[in-house]
């Protein structure tokens, strides 16, 4: 038996797998994001009580005590200084906080967009964590004197669940701090942070086995014999391991944001393109395109527009409606300003939601295609459930989609790998070919 822990920016997983990849126990429960005017924190001491809550309950609830591994999936870019003995010492920075502006600015000044990204894979915004590490060192200079760690959520719970801090490749490579390609931190970014090597994580590749589980852990949530953990990575590249991504396949996490990656040998940079490269495994890089607001453009459009109906009658209404959606067009990036045009007194209900979906459509496309192209797209999350809406991307893309029994495969794949890959992928459920 394995856990596959999933720990998102405003949730917790966990999930109890047999050795066929069936799960038999999950446990889900959300927590809070802090607001200090324009800061965006969370308490790290809040990951971990999720974590021990999550691993107790599939435990008891399941009667099987007897775990063989444990792999943990996280959110990225977030951090936390840690003292010698794992406490904290101030709330974690989240990958949402924006404070880090005119640190980004210096950045770009001092190696320009093209260095930043040879080495990370990363365009130089300030939503990664070099920036806010910046800021840190700058303006928490009390704090740094007593920070033993700075740690990224995946290694911090490492930390408390085998005693060792180790990250890996997707998280250290969305820091961008680290030398994809040397497989390094890289000296000269951490001299522009402020820091030295030996205050960030060792980095080893996911799947790695990193200890066993604590023997006070093992006590706390009722695990008996010896559990090992292994090690995890980035939510989004742990959902496309239990999504079967490889070869020519594009993995598409459709949620309240989406996230399309493609593995790859090596990727060249270009200023116009959105695409982020990270390093895989010690042989493939993984690319990755993320539209910011798709589920949650569909949400706003329930709640504004058509009273808070549910995301069943949206797809109704959009059935209702045609390819072209009578000339409405939605652009859908609410995050920096959505467009709806083309509506006329002929315009209905039906078109609006129509024209939502084949604008996300358009844009998961676009983004297929900075990628390279795609043989098939494995679609699962939230917007998985909308048979309509898949059939819609299929078609836009000229792609068949495959919609997998799992919705959520990021905690699948950490089971994956705590199992040393014995466990499959997610089985396709459908697939649909509508063009």
């Amino acid at each position: 038996m394995y856990i596959g822990i999933d720990l998102g920016t405003t949730g917790c997983k966990t999930v109890l797998f047999d050795g066929d990849g069936r799960a038999l126990c999950e446990y889900n429960k959300e927590y809070e994001l802090i607001f200090k005017g324009t800061f965006v924190e969370q308490d790290a001491n809040d990951w971990w009580r999720l974590v021990l809550d999550g691993m107790k309950h599939v435990v008891s609830e399941s009667g099987i005590s007897d775990i063989r591994g444990i792999s943990v999936s996280t959110q990225g870019i977030s951090f936390v200084p840690v003292d010698k003995d794992g406490n904290t010492l101030y709330n974690a920075i989240s990958w949402l906080d924006m404070r880090a502006e005119r640190e980004c600015e210096e950045l770009i000044e001092r190696f320009g967009h093209k260095t930043v990204f040879d080495i990370t894979g990363k365009h130089c915004l300030c939503d990664y964590s070099l920036p806010k590490i910046r800021w840190f060192t700058d303006n928490c200079k009390n704090v740094l004197e007593d920070t033993w760690k700075i740690l990224f959520p995946l290694d911090y719970l490492n930390l408390k669940l085998c005693g060792n801090a180790v990250t890996d490749y997707t998280i250290a490579g969305g820091s961008m701090l680290y030398d994809i390609h040397n497989k390094e931190w890289h000296k000269e970014l951490l001299d522009f942070a402020g820091i030295t090597e030996d205050i960030l994580p060792k980095v080893l590749p996911m799947g790695s086995d990193i200890g066993a589980l604590l023997p006070a852990v093992s006590e706390e949530v009722g695990i008996t014999g010896e559990c090992r953990v292994y090690l995890g990575g980035q939510d989004q590249k742990l959902a496309a391991i239990g999504a079967g991504i490889g070869g020519d396949v594009c993995t598409v996490s459709f949620g309240t944001a989406t996230a399309i990656s493609r593995l790859a040998d090596r990727f060249e940079f270009d200023k116009n393109s959105s695409v982020t490269l990270f390093r895989f495994d010690d042989e493939k890089y993984i690319r990755e395109v993320a539209l910011m607001t798709t589920g949650a453009a569909l949400r706003w459009l329930t709640r504004t527009l058509y009273g808070g109906i549910s995301y069943r009658e949206m797809d109704t209404l959009a059935a209702e409606s045609e390819p072209g959606a009578n000339g409405v067009k939605f652009k859908c990036d609410l995050s920096v300003g959505g467009v709806i045009s083309g509506i006329t007194l002929s315009t209905k209900a039906s078109d609006i939601v129509y024209a939502l979906y084949e604008g996300v459509a358009e844009d998961i496309a676009a983004a297929v295609s900075q990628l390279g192209g795609a043989s098939c797209l494995k679609v699962f999350g939230g917007g998985a459930k909308s048979e309509i809406w898949c059939s819609i991307v299929s078609r836009v893309c000229n792609i068949p989609v495959e919609i997998l029994s799992i919705p959520e495969t990021a905690s699948l794949g950490a089971a994956i790998l705590a199992s040393n890959g014995a466990i499959a992928p997610a089985a396709v459920k459908k697939v649909l070919t509508d063009f």
